[in-house]
């Protein structure tokens, strides 16, 4: 892990210090509409998950350097709301088996670092690279009914930095961005989702033996800004001749 992250800044670190040569810096915001999938097992045995779609809350800003029509680079934050959903066999208090839905989610916090190569100038480019997250909200809902279902009665709790997941987490992406401002993006978390070492308050640990491989395909739309150089071109120039 510490080896991908050590690579990562060694890939960037030459663009960021060339920061006064880029020829463009701008800056970018959009929202996502996010499309997660998730492996999970418990002790090695496979746990059944659904697909889970969310559009809120997405929002990002990113800055852009372009070094030229291309290569580029860009970092930022932003807030995304990711999880997955899973259906689990559980005791219920009559000693049965019973097939229970659970989502989990956390809203998360992430600061993007990432290369752009192609037409930069035409908006049309590949992109890829590293990114932390925070994970500050945490939820947890599930339907103990037995059905496998949500038709019947809920039970949901939420916490502010919740020692249940980690606190923070690693991922990678990559992507493509099109003409228009639309980009379509796959990014993999590195690390298990769940925090393994939990101690509920009966004094057991219900996530040390559950596996979770996070994944997702994202829609986004970007809206391109005023040049930041042009900015403050004009700030100085206005400046200097007052």
């Amino acid at each position: 892990m510490k080896k991908v992250l050590f690579i990562i800044l060694m890939v960037f670190y030459p663009g960021l210090m060339i920061f006064t040569k880029a020829q463009k810096v701008y800056t970018t915001t959009g929202g996502e509409m996010i499309f997660q999938m998730s492996e999970i097992n418990r002790s090695g045995d496979h746990i059944p998950t659904n697909l889970r779609w969310t559009v809120f809350l997405h929002l990002g800003t990113n800055v852009h350097l372009d070094l030229g029509n291309a290569v580029g680079f860009y970092s930022g934050v932003a807030i995304r709301n990711v999880g997955f959903i899973m259906n689990e066999y559980n005791t219920n208090i009559n000693n049965e088996q019973v097939l229970v839905k659970h989502i989990y989610r956390t809203y998360n916090l992430g600061v993007p670092l990432a290369i752009k190569l192609g037409s930069i100038d035409k908006n049309f480019f590949i992109f890829g690279g590293g990114e932390y997250e925070w994970l500050f909200h945490f939820k947890h809902k599930y339907w103990p009914s037995g059905n496998g279902g949500r038709s019947n009665e809920k039970t949901k709790y939420t916490e502010w930095f919740s020692n249940e997941v980690k606190s923070l987490i690693p991922s990678l992406f990559a992507g493509i961005q099109f003409p228009g401002g639309v980009n379509l993006k796959f990014k993999y978390y590195l690390q298990n989702y769940m925090n393994k070492n939990y101690v509920d308050s009966a004094g057991d640990k219900p996530y040390e033996d559950l596996n979770i491989k996070l994944f997702y395909i994202s829609l986004s739309v970007n809206i391109r800004h005023k040049s930041i150089k042009k900015i403050w071109s004009e700030t100085r120039d206005d400046y200097a001749y007052r």
